[in-house]
């Protein structure tokens, strides 16, 4: 087991994390579990994406595969809301583009253990786990490719919109989207599939400022009404998914934050002075992006379903997944068996010919 610090990825192989920066957080850094270590019955296989406010894991719960979410210390309030809100919206229709929740005790039903805890080190670690889901973390295809083709960047930022607004509908804001929360597959024909791997803090507009931290997110990614605490809404997830389209389009987030103490991020965000993302090669899409990010809330496009709509025209609907083919063995069989009923005709039919 390592510790790493959620601000500036330190990591200490000896558990003694130290950072020559005087503002860095190192001490209060959190645990990561290393290939073959145990976090309970589940066995690390390795970590996917380390967030402020929880790492998800590729693991293994008996013979089965799954993607272990465990909070980090502060944020295990977000955790268990997190995954009680993953049942209720199950419950209503699970999402495609949503993680599958699972039991968190192998013998339990989900709705009595939507998320679990353990002793880990005299502390209580909470914990969530998921059907696993192959794929890639949106911010390690971006060091990759910082802009990725135009065309695969308005199917990515249209399918996480599409789960938003089912948020929404539901009544749920995310407030948390970054790159680091998005999973993406591609399938067979090249297409990216995202899924959205956390539910930011799910709660309703009136709820946000009771339980907001700053451990929850990046505040590049940030909208800046929520960092000022003042009141949210619909356009503050229109700003996230606008921070989303613009560093893909980019090859840059709207703010640089990376070994940037908070606060001065902060006080970019705030001040609004993001430079334009240079793409004069497409049509609209870069204006869209950038009216997204509006410091003011209300230049910005009210909702998400507005921002769907605009950002839309621009691109050809995202082609729909072709199901590998499956074995009809009904048909199979009789098949077989015609074909053995005509062989034992002919070979009857032989045997009675004349020698």
């Amino acid at each position: 087991m390592k510790r790493i610090c959620l601000r500036c990825n330190v990591i200490s192989q000896d558990f003694n994390l130290w950072c020559q920066e005087k503002y860095c957080p190192a001490e209060n850094g959190t645990e990561i579990f290393d290939n073959g270590e145990w976090f309970g019955a589940v066995e690390i296989i390795q970590p996917l994406v380390i967030l402020r406010s929880a790492i998800v894991y590729q693991a293994r719960r008996g013979e089965e595969e799954i993607l272990l979410k465990i909070a980090n210390t502060g944020c295990e309030n977000k955790l268990r809301h997190e995954a009680r809100a993953f049942l209720q919206l199950a419950k209503a229709g699970q999402h495609p583009l949503l993680p599958v929740l699972l039991s968190a005790h192998p013998q339990g039903a989900v709705e009595q253990h939507p998320y679990g805890w353990t002793i880990i080190r005299d502390n209580i670690r909470y914990y969530e786990v998921f059907q696993y889901a192959d794929g890639v973390i949106l911010r390690n295809l971006l060091l990759k490719n910082s802009q990725p083709w135009f065309q695969h960047v308005g199917w990515i930022i249209l399918s996480i919109a599409d789960v938003i607004y089912y948020l929404h509908r539901a009544g749920k804001l995310h407030l948390c989207l970054n790159p680091d929360v998005v999973l993406v597959r591609f399938d067979k024909a090249g297409v990216p599939r995202p899924m959205l791997l956390d539910l930011g803090v799910s709660q309703t507009a009136e709820n946000v400022a009771q339980v907001w931290s700053s451990d929850y997110n990046l505040p590049a990614y940030t909208a800046p009404e929520l960092l000022r605490q003042g009141q949210v809404g619909p356009a503050s997830d229109v700003y996230g998914l606008g921070a989303l389209l613009y560093e893909m389009l980019a090859g840059r987030p709207p703010y640089e934050y990376h070994l940037k103490k908070d606060e001065w991020v902060v006080r970019s965000v705030l001040r609004g002075e993001f430079k334009p993302t240079g793409r004069i090669d497409l049509k609209n899409i870069p204006e869209i992006a950038e009216k997204a990010i509006s410091p003011d809330y209300h230049s910005r496009f009210s909702d998400v379903l507005t921002f769907i709509k605009a950002l839309k025209p621009y691109f050809p609907p995202v082609p729909a997944e072709k199901k590998p083919a499956r074995i009809n063995w009904t048909v199979i069989f009789i098949v077989l068996g015609a074909a053995l009923a005509i062989s034992l005709l002919i070979m009857s039919a032989m045997s009675l010919l004349p020698q």
